[in-house]
């Protein structure tokens, strides 16, 4: 058990490589293409989801002009990712410190066993979408969502986790990505 926090940052430095290695000249057939503003209009349902599509979209070059909704789905996968590393990266920082109790250690443990689940399920979703094979990727989106909330479920129960709101910002990173890909059919 104690390798897992040892191959945890080869794994998470492998996803950011290949997150940052992508490009977003992404088209795929039958996509359709709208605005930044549409796309987070038609796929959040709440302000504070829009808000988290408009944040995660906010590099997307002359948002006012259509693009495809692949590009924006990929975006927010990418931006996933990235969260979702940054947040492994403290939970492996938080497992050796010797301070924390048995039930921090075991809850921490989870969260990284349940991160490298998450980050595998959302990397698939990356690795697809720009060669528009999507079949799976519903499956690949929802996993990655309930590995996060494992986590959360886990970090709720700790009486103050400097965890719990980073794992409710990549949850909701998640589900923009998610929503993202349904507006590809998926």
């Amino acid at each position: 058990m104690d390798t897992i926090p040892l191959l945890i940052p080869l794994f998470v430095l492998a996803v950011v490589s290949l997150t940052v290695a992508a490009g977003d000249d992404v088209g795929c057939p039958g996509a359709p293409s709208m605005s930044v503003e549409a796309a987070c209009r038609k796929a959040c349902g709440t302000q504070l989801m829009y808000d988290v599509c408009r944040d995660a979209l906010r590099d997307v070059p002359d948002p006012s002009a259509s693009h495809d909704v692949t590009e924006y789905a990929l975006a927010a996968a990418r931006g996933a990712l990235a969260s979702e590393a940054a947040t492994m990266d403290v939970s492996i920082q938080l497992l050796y410190n010797a301070s924390i109790s048995g039930d921090e250690k075991a809850a921490y443990m989870e969260c990284v066993q349940s991160y490298t689940a998450a980050t595998e399920a959302i990397s698939n979703v990356q690795g697809n979408l720009p060669i528009c094979s999507f079949d799976g990727l519903a499956a690949d989106y929802k996993n990655g969502l309930l590995h996060l909330e494992n986590c959360r479920d886990r970090v709720i129960k700790l009486a103050a986790s400097p965890l719990y709101a980073m794992v409710l910002v990549d949850r909701n990173k998640a589900v923009l990505a998610f929503f993202l890909g349904q507006l590809l059919g998926i």
